[in-house]
Protein backbone atom coordinates (compact mmCIF):
# COMPACT_ATOMS: atom_id res chain seq x y z
CA UNK A 1 0.00 0.00 0.00
CA UNK A 2 1.47 3.43 -1.09
CA UNK A 3 0.67 6.37 1.81
CA UNK A 4 -0.46 9.94 1.23
CA UNK A 5 1.92 12.61 1.49
CA UNK A 6 2.38 13.91 4.95
CA UNK A 7 0.88 10.63 6.69
CA UNK A 8 3.14 8.23 8.72
CA UNK A 9 3.33 5.96 11.92
CA UNK A 10 2.07 7.38 15.47
CA UNK A 11 5.54 9.52 17.20
CA UNK A 12 4.21 7.67 20.56
CA UNK A 13 3.48 4.32 19.12
CA UNK A 14 7.14 4.58 17.73
CA UNK A 15 8.55 5.61 20.82
CA UNK A 16 7.23 2.88 22.88
CA UNK A 17 8.13 0.50 20.70
CA UNK A 18 12.18 1.42 20.70
CA UNK A 19 11.86 1.37 24.05
CA UNK A 20 10.36 -1.82 24.62
CA UNK A 21 13.14 -3.10 22.33
CA UNK A 22 15.78 -1.54 24.36
CA UNK A 23 14.46 -3.41 27.60
CA UNK A 24 14.26 -6.79 26.77
CA UNK A 25 17.90 -6.47 25.33
CA UNK A 26 19.06 -5.15 28.25
CA UNK A 27 17.09 -7.49 30.78
CA UNK A 28 18.26 -10.46 28.20
CA UNK A 29 21.69 -9.36 29.05
CA UNK A 30 20.99 -9.72 32.79
CA UNK A 31 18.72 -12.60 33.82
CA UNK A 32 18.63 -16.40 33.39
CA UNK A 33 15.39 -16.74 31.22
CA UNK A 34 15.10 -18.16 28.04
CA UNK A 35 12.30 -15.87 26.53
CA UNK A 36 12.41 -12.07 28.23
CA UNK A 37 9.07 -10.53 26.47
CA UNK A 38 6.82 -6.54 26.69
CA UNK A 39 3.30 -7.56 26.15
CA UNK A 40 0.24 -5.26 26.08
CA UNK A 41 -2.79 -6.70 27.73
CA UNK A 42 -6.46 -6.31 27.18
CA UNK A 43 -9.41 -7.67 29.01
CA UNK A 44 -9.24 -10.30 25.93
CA UNK A 45 -5.90 -10.89 25.05
CA UNK A 46 -2.24 -11.03 25.68
CA UNK A 47 -0.17 -9.81 22.58
CA UNK A 48 3.76 -10.06 22.14
CA UNK A 49 5.23 -6.69 21.31
CA UNK A 50 8.57 -6.96 21.82
CA UNK A 51 11.21 -10.01 23.02
CA UNK A 52 14.42 -11.97 23.24
CA UNK A 53 14.08 -15.72 22.90
CA UNK A 54 16.89 -18.30 23.16
CA UNK A 55 16.30 -21.77 22.55
CA UNK A 56 12.27 -21.16 22.14
CA UNK A 57 9.28 -19.32 19.82
CA UNK A 58 9.32 -15.70 19.98
CA UNK A 59 6.33 -14.21 20.92
CA UNK A 60 6.01 -11.64 19.10
CA UNK A 61 2.79 -11.06 17.28
CA UNK A 62 1.25 -13.78 19.18
CA UNK A 63 -2.03 -12.92 20.57
CA UNK A 64 -3.68 -15.01 23.29
CA UNK A 65 -6.36 -15.20 25.52
CA UNK A 66 -5.28 -13.33 28.11
CA UNK A 67 -6.27 -15.72 31.06
CA UNK A 68 -4.83 -18.33 29.81
CA UNK A 69 -1.43 -16.88 30.68
CA UNK A 70 0.68 -16.28 33.87
CA UNK A 71 0.69 -12.60 33.53
CA UNK A 72 -2.67 -12.15 33.95
CA UNK A 73 -2.82 -14.20 36.82
CA UNK A 74 0.27 -12.95 38.86
CA UNK A 75 0.60 -9.78 37.93
CA UNK A 76 -1.99 -7.85 40.30
CA UNK A 77 -0.38 -5.40 42.51
CA UNK A 78 2.47 -2.91 41.34
CA UNK A 79 5.67 -4.58 42.56
CA UNK A 80 7.43 -7.56 40.42
CA UNK A 81 6.52 -11.26 40.52
CA UNK A 82 8.80 -14.23 41.05
CA UNK A 83 7.74 -17.82 40.65
CA UNK A 84 10.93 -20.43 40.70
CA UNK A 85 7.97 -23.28 39.40
CA UNK A 86 4.35 -22.56 38.21
CA UNK A 87 3.76 -26.48 37.65
CA UNK A 88 4.27 -26.47 41.90
CA UNK A 89 2.05 -23.31 42.29
CA UNK A 90 -1.24 -23.90 44.53
CA UNK A 91 -3.44 -21.64 42.07
CA UNK A 92 -4.92 -24.48 39.96
CA UNK A 93 -5.24 -21.99 36.58
CA UNK A 94 -1.59 -21.06 37.00
CA UNK A 95 -0.79 -24.93 36.59
CA UNK A 96 -2.67 -25.37 33.77
CA UNK A 97 -0.94 -22.72 32.38
CA UNK A 98 2.19 -23.88 32.93
CA UNK A 99 1.12 -27.09 31.42
CA UNK A 100 0.03 -25.26 28.17
CA UNK A 101 2.72 -23.39 27.49
CA UNK A 102 5.43 -25.41 29.20
CA UNK A 103 6.57 -22.65 31.42
CA UNK A 104 8.08 -23.50 35.01
CA UNK A 105 10.34 -20.20 36.25
CA UNK A 106 8.73 -16.72 35.51
CA UNK A 107 9.30 -13.19 36.64
CA UNK A 108 7.10 -10.45 35.43
CA UNK A 109 5.89 -6.49 36.42
CA UNK A 110 2.95 -4.86 34.92
CA UNK A 111 2.74 -1.98 32.77
CA UNK A 112 0.21 0.55 34.21
CA UNK A 113 -1.26 3.58 32.96
CA UNK A 114 -1.37 6.69 35.02
CA UNK A 115 -4.95 5.53 36.69
CA UNK A 116 -3.15 2.32 37.38
CA UNK A 117 -4.83 0.51 34.79
CA UNK A 118 -3.07 -2.63 33.85
CA UNK A 119 -1.83 -2.11 30.56
CA UNK A 120 0.86 -5.19 29.52
CA UNK A 121 3.60 -6.81 31.24
CA UNK A 122 7.38 -7.20 31.05
CA UNK A 123 8.16 -10.72 31.74
CA UNK A 124 10.89 -13.67 31.71
CA UNK A 125 10.15 -17.53 30.98
CA UNK A 126 11.66 -20.77 30.82
CA UNK A 127 10.58 -24.11 30.55
CA UNK A 128 13.39 -24.36 33.76
CA UNK A 129 12.40 -24.25 37.13
CA UNK A 130 14.02 -20.60 38.35
CA UNK A 131 16.68 -21.55 41.43
CA UNK A 132 16.36 -17.50 42.04
CA UNK A 133 19.91 -16.82 40.98
CA UNK A 134 20.41 -13.11 40.80
CA UNK A 135 17.30 -11.70 41.62
CA UNK A 136 18.41 -9.74 43.99
CA UNK A 137 19.71 -7.64 41.25
CA UNK A 138 16.99 -8.73 38.46
CA UNK A 139 14.04 -7.08 40.23
CA UNK A 140 14.83 -3.63 40.20
CA UNK A 141 15.68 -3.94 36.45
CA UNK A 142 12.78 -4.67 35.98
CA UNK A 143 10.56 -2.94 37.85
CA UNK A 144 12.14 0.29 36.77
CA UNK A 145 11.81 -1.21 32.96
CA UNK A 146 8.18 -1.88 33.90
CA UNK A 147 7.64 2.18 35.30
CA UNK A 148 8.69 3.33 32.01
CA UNK A 149 7.32 1.32 29.62
CA UNK A 150 3.57 1.82 31.23
CA UNK A 151 4.55 5.99 30.84
CA UNK A 152 4.84 5.36 27.67
CA UNK A 153 2.91 3.20 26.48
CA UNK A 154 -0.13 5.14 28.77
CA UNK A 155 0.92 8.31 26.82
CA UNK A 156 0.67 6.53 22.99
CA UNK A 157 -2.67 4.96 23.52
CA UNK A 158 -3.96 8.30 24.73
CA UNK A 159 -2.57 10.02 21.89
CA UNK A 160 -3.87 7.55 19.61
CA UNK A 161 -7.45 9.14 19.52
CA UNK A 162 -5.84 12.45 18.54
CA UNK A 163 -2.96 11.59 15.96
CA UNK A 164 -5.84 9.09 13.95
CA UNK A 165 -8.27 12.10 13.57
CA UNK A 166 -4.94 14.34 12.39
CA UNK A 167 -4.42 11.83 10.09
CA UNK A 168 -7.64 11.43 8.36
CA UNK A 169 -8.02 14.89 8.20
CA UNK A 170 -5.46 15.27 6.37
CA UNK A 171 -6.56 12.62 4.63
CA UNK A 172 -9.76 14.67 3.94
CA UNK A 173 -7.77 17.90 2.89
CA UNK A 174 -5.49 16.29 -0.02
CA UNK A 175 -8.48 13.76 -1.22
CA UNK A 176 -10.17 14.59 -4.69
CA UNK A 177 -13.04 12.44 -4.24
CA UNK A 178 -16.49 14.04 -4.71
CA UNK A 179 -17.97 13.39 -1.55
CA UNK A 180 -15.07 15.39 0.14
CA UNK A 181 -14.47 11.86 2.26
CA UNK A 182 -10.60 10.52 2.17
CA UNK A 183 -10.19 8.82 -1.30
CA UNK A 184 -9.00 5.24 -2.14
CA UNK A 185 -5.22 6.57 -1.39
CA UNK A 186 -6.43 8.21 1.55
CA UNK A 187 -7.60 5.49 2.46
CA UNK A 188 -4.88 3.06 2.15
CA UNK A 189 -2.52 5.20 3.86
CA UNK A 190 -4.51 5.50 6.95
CA UNK A 191 -4.98 1.83 6.92
CA UNK A 192 -1.06 1.73 6.43
CA UNK A 193 -0.86 3.74 9.93
CA UNK A 194 -3.57 1.86 11.62
CA UNK A 195 -1.55 -1.42 10.83
CA UNK A 196 1.84 0.05 12.06
CA UNK A 197 0.34 1.73 15.33
CA UNK A 198 -1.32 -1.42 16.23
CA UNK A 199 1.79 -3.84 15.26
CA UNK A 200 3.06 -1.60 17.78
CA UNK A 201 0.23 -1.11 20.73
CA UNK A 202 -0.59 -4.79 20.56
CA UNK A 203 -4.29 -2.95 19.25
CA UNK A 204 -6.75 -4.95 17.17
CA UNK A 205 -7.51 -3.83 14.23
CA UNK A 206 -11.02 -4.69 11.51
CA UNK A 207 -11.89 -3.35 8.31
CA UNK A 208 -15.68 -2.89 7.20
CA UNK A 209 -16.79 -2.11 3.59
CA UNK A 210 -20.15 -1.12 2.94
CA UNK A 211 -21.71 -1.33 -0.51
CA UNK A 212 -24.43 1.82 -1.02
CA UNK A 213 -26.11 -0.03 -3.91
CA UNK A 214 -26.85 1.16 -7.55
CA UNK A 215 -26.53 5.09 -7.22
CA UNK A 216 -26.66 7.12 -10.34
CA UNK A 217 -25.81 10.21 -9.08
CA UNK A 218 -22.58 12.13 -7.92
CA UNK A 219 -25.62 13.73 -5.13
CA UNK A 220 -26.72 10.13 -4.19
CA UNK A 221 -23.53 9.00 -3.49
CA UNK A 222 -22.11 12.12 -1.38
CA UNK A 223 -25.62 11.69 0.52
CA UNK A 224 -24.19 8.15 1.36
CA UNK A 225 -21.53 9.48 2.60
CA UNK A 226 -22.67 11.89 4.69
CA UNK A 227 -25.41 9.23 6.28
CA UNK A 228 -22.60 7.17 7.21
CA UNK A 229 -20.35 10.00 8.88
CA UNK A 230 -23.80 10.58 11.17
CA UNK A 231 -24.55 6.83 11.83
CA UNK A 232 -20.96 6.14 12.42
CA UNK A 233 -19.65 9.58 14.45
CA UNK A 234 -16.22 8.77 15.56
CA UNK A 235 -15.22 6.49 13.42
CA UNK A 236 -13.60 7.77 10.14
CA UNK A 237 -15.16 7.02 6.65
CA UNK A 238 -13.45 6.82 3.98
CA UNK A 239 -14.82 6.31 0.03
CA UNK A 240 -12.95 3.30 -1.47
CA UNK A 241 -15.00 2.84 -4.56
CA UNK A 242 -17.62 3.93 -6.78
CA UNK A 243 -20.42 2.67 -4.64
CA UNK A 244 -18.21 1.53 -1.66
CA UNK A 245 -17.10 3.21 1.87
CA UNK A 246 -14.57 1.86 4.80
CA UNK A 247 -14.04 2.18 8.02
CA UNK A 248 -10.60 1.44 9.81
CA UNK A 249 -11.82 0.31 13.40
CA UNK A 250 -9.15 0.17 16.00
CA UNK A 251 -9.18 -0.95 19.53
CA UNK A 252 -9.07 2.71 20.66
CA UNK A 253 -11.57 3.55 17.64
CA UNK A 254 -14.55 2.03 17.89
CA UNK A 255 -16.58 -0.57 18.73
CA UNK A 256 -16.57 -4.86 17.48
CA UNK A 257 -17.32 -4.42 13.93
CA UNK A 258 -19.96 -6.27 13.38
CA UNK A 259 -21.33 -3.93 15.72
CA UNK A 260 -19.92 -0.90 12.93
CA UNK A 261 -20.94 -2.90 9.60
CA UNK A 262 -24.06 -3.21 11.47
CA UNK A 263 -25.17 0.38 11.93
CA UNK A 264 -23.67 1.40 8.29
CA UNK A 265 -25.94 -0.57 7.03
CA UNK A 266 -29.28 -0.65 8.62
CA UNK A 267 -28.55 3.53 8.75
CA UNK A 268 -28.68 3.39 5.12
CA UNK A 269 -31.19 1.01 4.44
CA UNK A 270 -33.61 3.67 6.11
CA UNK A 271 -31.88 6.58 4.30
CA UNK A 272 -33.19 4.55 1.09
CA UNK A 273 -30.21 2.52 -0.04
CA UNK A 274 -30.17 -1.45 -0.21
CA UNK A 275 -27.04 -1.05 1.19
CA UNK A 276 -24.88 -4.40 2.39
CA UNK A 277 -21.79 -5.03 4.52
CA UNK A 278 -18.77 -6.96 5.13
CA UNK A 279 -16.15 -7.25 7.68
CA UNK A 280 -12.84 -8.85 8.50
CA UNK A 281 -10.87 -8.74 11.63
CA UNK A 282 -6.75 -8.91 11.38
CA UNK A 283 -5.51 -12.44 12.16
CA UNK A 284 -2.12 -12.91 14.06
CA UNK A 285 0.78 -12.55 11.80
CA UNK A 286 -1.64 -10.45 8.96
CA UNK A 287 -0.85 -7.58 7.23
CA UNK A 288 -3.53 -4.66 6.62
CA UNK A 289 -3.90 -5.35 2.79
CA UNK A 290 -4.59 -8.77 3.60
CA UNK A 291 -7.19 -7.79 6.20
CA UNK A 292 -8.59 -5.35 3.57
CA UNK A 293 -8.75 -7.59 1.23
CA UNK A 294 -10.26 -10.66 2.96
CA UNK A 295 -13.19 -8.25 3.95
CA UNK A 296 -13.72 -6.87 -0.11
CA UNK A 297 -14.40 -11.26 0.01
CA UNK A 298 -17.02 -11.26 3.19
CA UNK A 299 -18.95 -8.10 1.36
CA UNK A 300 -18.95 -9.75 -1.92
CA UNK A 301 -20.07 -12.87 -0.40
CA UNK A 302 -22.97 -11.75 1.30
CA UNK A 303 -23.96 -9.21 -1.63
CA UNK A 304 -24.16 -12.63 -3.14
CA UNK A 305 -26.61 -14.14 -1.03
CA UNK A 306 -28.70 -10.97 -0.97
CA UNK A 307 -28.29 -11.14 -5.02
Amino acid sequence: MSSAPGTGASPSAAEFAAAAAAAVGGLAAVQPFGVVAVSRMTDRSWTGLAARAAGRPSPVGRRVPVARTACHHLLVDRGPVVVTDLHGHPDRALRSVAAQHGVAGYVGAALRGPDGQRLGSVCGYSGDRYDGAGALDLLPLLAAAADDLGRRLGRALAAAADERRAAYELARATSVDATGLPDRRGWAALLQEEDLRGRQLGEELAVVLVDVGLVRTVRGVRRAGQVLGEALGEDLVCRVGHRRFGVVVGETAGGHPATVATAAQEALRAAGYPATSGWAARRPGEGAAATWWRAEDALVTVRAGVG
